[in-house]
């Protein structure tokens, strides 16, 4: 089984603009890239990251660019804004991106603040490729979350209604106001 690493802060990212689940994994791939070529949170200037466009499709993924593209360039200079242990950060973590050899690789650009929002915190979660990539979108934030709890070592998860609505980005909504009603 595959898992990559996530830092805790890039779980519960929120943007000016809504992520598609496409643009949340491959932002997640990036964290993990940036950890396992183990870049430090403070760098003097953007990173420039060598990325297969495999990983950055997931698993079963359409074999051409057409999607990585398009989520790519609505990637490209988006503000995220996040919170981690109660403070607020903001960053654009992708300045710019090329796909070259032929459609395998991926080079894209991170500046300095977006390398510092996905890789501050020093807290990290393995999190199943294949889940990052194919659970719909709110499943996918439940279950780095309860991955997020499991590397604290906590042996459940609880949360305010309101509180998981925030972390799943849902806080405007207001249709399950009783836990019962979920089911």
């Amino acid at each position: 089984m595959e898992q990559i690493a996530v830092s805790s802060a890039a779980l519960a990212l929120r943007a000016e603009k809504p992520l598609t689940p496409a643009m949340v994994s491959a932002l997640w791939e990036i964290a993990a890239i940036l950890d396992e070529e183990r870049v430090p949170a403070n760098v003097p200037n953007a990173v420039w990251l060598t990325i297969p466009t495999t990983r950055l499709r997931g698993p079963e993924a359409r074999p051409d660019n057409v999607w990585l593209r398009e989520c790519l360039e609505r990637m490209t200079g988006l503000k995220l804004t996040g919170q981690h242990r109660g403070g607020e950060w903001g960053a654009v973590l992708v300045a710019e991106w090329h796909i070259t050899e032929g459609g395998s690789k991926a080079r894209i650009l991170i500046p300095p603040a977006g390398v510092h929002a996905l890789r501050s915190p020093g807290n990290f979660v393995k999190i199943e490729t294949t889940a990052a990539h194919r659970l719909p979108p709110h499943a996918r934030r439940l279950y780095a979350l309860l991955a997020d709890r499991k590397r604290q070592r906590e042996p459940y998860a609880q949360w305010g209604l309101d509180n998981l609505r925030g972390l799943l980005g849902v806080d405007d909504k207001r249709s399950y106001d009783v836990w019962a009603q979920l089911a």
